[in-house]
């Protein structure tokens, strides 16, 4: 019984470093938003510091499980749950990515912006994907599979509001100054980068179904609530 204690003990390591790194990626995201808001360029360098430790946090979370597959010789049931590890990590790493490229895209157009506001609809939208990732957390903590299953049901608010941000900031940028061009393609692409950490908060919601049920969402006929999700494990 030494191996399963010994076991044990470093899956609880591994999920304190999640929870860690969890933590790291809600602030990132929560600043990049700020810093959009507020054209706060000092704050977005701040964010791109910051994407240095979530990066090396990633890489020693994986390396960790791929030494405890090494040396533990886990049952198939502990392989499930170190798969899934392996991918929530990565779909965490990848938002903090994407709350780096929103940093880049807002330093890139703070001369240009003037007094530009941020349309209404990004602020909603950023709020929506803020309030994925702390529901796909709060999920993992309490392995509240109800949760899970409601975060992986907004993705498809999230790709519909992104939808019709793009079709309304093409339309307008049809009609403003031609200095005011690049900043609409930072808006639209800072739209894309909202919409492709929604789903990988959906995608972390999904691990969190793996982690508990040892099924995907996807293969289940309905989650705790009812409700069937048929989704693809997007990667960007």
């Amino acid at each position: 019984m030494i191996y399963r204690k010994e076991f044990r003990e470093e899956m609880d390591r591994l999920h304190r470093e999640i929870i860690r790194m969890g933590y790291l990626v809600e602030d990132a995201f929560q600043k990049s938003v700020n810093a959009l808001i507020n054209d706060d360029i000092a704050l977005a360098e701040e964010i791109k510091a910051a994407d240095d430790e979530i990066d090396q946090l990633e890489r020693d979370i994986t390396q960790a499980c791929i030494r405890t597959i090494a040396r533990q010789k886990p049952v198939a049931s502990d392989l499930r749950d170190i798969a899934a590890i392996m991918k929530l990590v990565t779909d965490l790493e990848r938002i903090a990515d994407h709350a780096e490229d929103i940093s880049d895209h807002v330093i890139h157009m703070h001369d240009m912006r003037g007094d530009l506001s941020i349309p209404t609809d990004i602020v909603i939208m950023s709020d929506l994907v803020k309030s994925m990732l702390n529901g796909a957390l709060d999920a993992y903590v309490s392995r509240d599979l109800d949760l899970a299953y409601k975060i992986i049901r907004l993705d498809d608010k999230s790709d519909d509001l992104a939808e019709k941000l793009m079709s309304d900031l093409s339309k307008e940028m049809r009609g403003v100054h031609e200095s005011l061009l690049p900043v609409y393609i930072d808006l639209i692409l800072i739209t894309s980068h909202f919409e492709r950490a929604a789903d990988h908060a959906q995608n972390v919601a999904e691990w969190i179904v793996y982690y508990i049920e040892g099924k995907y969402a996807y293969d289940l006929e309905a989650g705790p609530s009812g409700a069937r999700r048929d989704v693809d494990n997007k990667k960007d």
